[in-house]
Order: structure tokens, then C-alpha cells, then sequence
């Protein structure tokens, strides 16, 4: 649905706020100059009035210091009657006959005693605003009423004809640049979210055929610095693990069924060879041992396998104790002593006890897959050294040998699953490739580090770093 669309989304929200700117900043311009229309007005209505009261209406009663005008032209006590209807028989004053602006002037009693030419104004109220001058809009007219002490009251104003066609064609102008104003922000807001949205139709489109099983596709990264680059960026770091994954498992099933395919092809055969005819005893004895070992090797295979499951799984779970490092080299120099005479290697040791917090079992296993490999896969007579202690805040356990050692090309692959560095060592072909595997999920669950360090004919060394107790 076209509502559910980020791009609409974010275009209507900026229409509604583009409209509401737009709306509030040309409306406050248009009142902003009416305002200022009615304010010239009003100032010149204010300009005209102020020298046209002492001509309609002199002053009566006492002047400044408190004496009666004298009589004569100028008005009087005596003379005013005469001005007043000489006033009424006027038509304008100069500056009235010409422009806009008109005036009227009426007598306390309510007769009208003067007006200009055309002019056509009803006696205001005062109660209208209750104040002695006030401006007040009449229609197209815009007037200043003053109402003098002794109730006599002169009207001054203009026709808004004019001012209102102007602020006709300022609204009608503000209006069409509103428009144009909205929809250039509309265009622009409609492009800029096109492009910072378009990266995102880019991921899609890959994450598609990525999908689809075109595993190589990745995302073209135009701008690493935005946001939509960055979530590229760890897309692409996202997928190289997943292809790296998913060719690792296809590997490790492969490599898995190569394995387990070879003992089983031995059973099926000895079997098969057994029921082909009657065999003495010690035949089918040594049929049955065959398939025994064969078997042997596939429970082996098997049980590391779902031990490498489980920690995939997340299902490893340690039990940690208190144990003395010290005692576990012993105890694993004993289990492979046996090995070693059989291989004729010698074993050497320098054991310091050092305490730690781990699974003996676990950590255990892991010594006895070092020592294991170090002499099942050199040749006889090969040294191998077992050394415990501590440094810094760490236990260090090393297992070292004085044989083949490791190809440079093979260092980066030995803890892999299913790999075998068997041609490079000397050694036999024995042994499923998962030793190493097992024994750095098993370190690594206990917060430690295992390294390699060798070189072509100086033997190799394995490091285990496991953190100390307490």
C-alpha cells in the first residue's frame, strides 16, 4: 500500500510542514503590510484632522488667560452663529477638493454644519468606541471620527478602494508564490528522499540475489559516511561470513561424510567378505576385530562431532572449579606415556603449580590433544616438552616438539575443522581433524587463547592462556 512507503511517508510529512511554513511566513507578510496600509491611512487621516478643527470649529469660552475673545473676523461670542452658517455653506476646503480623502463636520446638536464635495457620511455614534477620537472602517471607507467637548463632531476619511485592490493583488501574488514556493519544495523534498532512499532499493535488489544463489553479489557502497552506507558496509561484512559459513558447512559435510564413508566402507567389506564363505574361527575373529576398530573410529568421529554441535549450538557448558594446572599436566603426561613408548618419542616436562578456575576435565582433553598430535604426527624419537606457569595474570601451558613442524601456508588453517597437515609433519594419516578444533572451542569458552608458532624443520609450539583464579 502506498501508505506503508517510507518516500510517502516522509513526502507528506514535509508537505504538511512545508505548507504550514509556507502558509505562516507569506500570511504574516500579508498582514504584516495591511497592517502597515492601515497605519499610513490612519496617519494621514491624522495629519488632515489636526489643522482642520480650529477652521470648523474655533475655540468659545475663555482663552489662556482666562479673558473672552474679542469680536471680528476671527470669530466670537458675537460672530459665531454667522461662522458657524457661513461654515454650513461651504463646499471643501483646497486641500479636500482634490484626491481621496473627504470630510464632515456636524454641531453639538446634531446639524450637519459643513462637508466636502461628494462627500456622504452619517453622523457617527460615540458610543461606537466611547472614546473622543477613534478610527473606525465603513465600508470601502476608512474614517477618523473626533468628537469635541462641547459634542460637536468633524469625520475625516478615504475611500480603501485602492488600498484594497493592492492588497488584493499582494494576496493573489503571495498565493501564486506559495504555490510555486510548495511545489518546488515538493519536487526537491520528492528527489532528496529518492536519492537517500535509493540505496536502500540497492540492498534489496542484492540481498535478492544473494538469495536467489548468487552467493559473490554485493552491495555497491557509494556513500560510506551516511547511515545507509555504514548499514551497507556491515551487510557486506554480514554476507562474506555467511558465504564464509556456508562453505565452511558445506566443507566440514563433505568432509564429514569422507570420513565417516571410509570406516563403514571397511565394515561393509569385511562383512560382506565373511558371509561369502565358511571361515574358521580365528577368521571371523579377526573379521570382527577389523569391523571393531572401524567402529571404534566412527564413534570417535561421531562423539566429536556432536561435541563441535554443541558449542555451534551454543549447548557447551563448563563445569569450573578450582584446579591446580599443575596436577592436569601430570595426569595427562601419564595418559599418553604409553603413546610415547610406542612411537619411541621422549616426553620432558617443566611443571610450576599455578591455580586457575576451570573444567579439569575439559582442560584436561585439551593437553592430551596436544600432546597427541605432537607425537602421533612426527616421527619416532621426536622430543616433546610440557611446560606450566604463570605469567602476569595468566596461566601459560605449552606443549613443544623438536620435529617437522608446520608449513607457513598451513599455520593459518590448523584449528579448522577436517584440516591435516599430515604430509607436512611425517606423521600418519590417522586421526579425524577436529582435535584441534574441539580444543580451541574448549579454551575460548574458558575466556582463553590457543596459538601456534612454527617453522619447517624446528618443530612446533602450541600456547594455551587461561586466566588465573580469583
Amino acid at each position: 500500500m502506498i501508505y506503508k512507503s517510507i518516500r510517502w511517508r516522509i513526502q507528506v510529512w514535509h508537505t504538511v510542514l512545508l505548507i504550514c511554513l509556507v502558509t505562516g511566513m507569506l500570511g504574516s507578510f500579508y498582514c504584516y503590510e495591511r497592517a502597515e496600509r492601515f497605519r499610513e491611512i490612519d496617519n494621514q487621516l491624522q495629519a488632515l484632522l489636526t489643522p482642520l478643527l480650529p477652521r470648523i470649529m474655533p475655540p468659545r469660552g475663555p482663552d489662556f488667560n482666562g479673558e473672552p475673545p474679542p469680536p471680528g473676523p476671527e470669530g466670537g461670542p458675537e460672530r459665531g452663529p454667522e461662522r458657524r452658517q457661513d461654515a454650513k455653506n461651504q463646499t471643501g476646503f483646497a486641500e479636500f477638493e482634490k484626491g481621496p480623502f473627504y470630510y464632515a463636520a456636524w454641531s453639538p446638536n446634531h446639524d450637519l454644519i459643513s462637508q466636502s464635495s461628494g462627500a456622504a457620511v452619517p453622523l457617527p455614534n460615540r458610543s461606537e468606541s466611547g472614546k473622543e477620537q477613534f478610527f473606525r472602517s465603513r465600508g470601502e471607507s476608512r474614517e477618523l471620527v473626533n468628537f469635541g467637548p462641547t459634542g460637536d463632531c468633524v469625520v475625516v476619511g478615504t475611500s480603501m478602494a485602492q488600498a484594497a485592490s493592492e492588497l488584493k493583488r499582494l494576496a493573489l501574488t503571495l498565493i501564486g508564490v506559495g504555490f510555486g514556493l510548495t511545489l518546488f519544495g515538493l519536487a526537491g523534498g520528492w528527489w532528496v528522499a529518492g536519492q537517500a532512499l535509493r540505496p536502500i532499493g540497492e540492498i534489496s535488489a542484492t540481498a535478492q540475489k544473494i538469495a536467489g544463489g548468487n552467493r559473490a553479489k554485493r552491495i555497491d557502497i557509494h556513500e560510506t559516511e551516511s547511515e545507509l552506507g555504514q548499514l551497507a558496509g556491515v551487510l557486506n561484512r554480514t554476507f562474506d561470513q555467511q558465504d564464509s559459513a556456508f562453505e565452511q558447512q558445506v566443507r566440514f559435510t563433505a568432509d564429514a561424510s569422507h570420513e565417516l564413508r571410509t570406516p563403514v566402507s571397511v565394515i561393509l567389506t569385511q562383512v560382506q567378505l565373511a558371509l561369502a564363505r565358511e571361515r574358521d574361527p580365528e577368521e571371523y575373529r579377526e573379521t570382527l576385530q577389523i569391523c571393531q576398530r572401524a567402529a571404534e573410529r566412527m564413534r570417535t568421529l561421531v562423539n566429536s562431532l556432536l561435541e563441535l554441535a554443541r558449542v555451534d549450538s551454543g549447548e557447551f557448558q563448563l563445569m569450573l572449579e578450582e584446579c591446580d594446572l599443575a596436577a592436569l599436566a601430570s595426569d595427562s603426561l601419564e595418559l599418553i606415556a604409553p603413546l610415547a613408548r610406542e612411537k619411541g618419542a621422549v616426553l620432558r616436562s617443566s611443571i610450576q603449580p599455578v591455580r586457575t578456575k576451570a573444567d579439569s576435565a575439559r582442560i584436561g582433553q585439551v593437553l592430551v590433544n596436544l600432546l597427541y598430535n605432537a607425537i602421533q604426527h612426527n616421527s619416532k624419537k621426536v622430543e616433546v616438552c610440557l611446560s606450566v606457569q604463570s605469567k602476569g595474570n595468566e596461566a601459560v601451558l605449552r606443549v613443544t616438539d623438536n620435529g617437522a613442524g608446520i608449513p607457513s601456508e598451513a599455520l593459518p588453517h590448523v584449528f579448522e575443522r577436517f584440516y591435516r597437515a599430515d604430509k607436512s609433519r611425517g606423521g600418519t594419516k590417522n586421526g579425524s581433524g577436529l582435535g584441534l578444533a574441539i580444543s580451541q572451542a574448549i579454551v575460548q569458552a574458558h575466556g582463553g587463547t590457543i596459538r601456534v608458532e612454527s617453522r619447517p624443520g624446528l618443530g612446533a609450539d602450541f600456547t594455551v592462556s587461561l586466566p588465573l583464579a580469583g
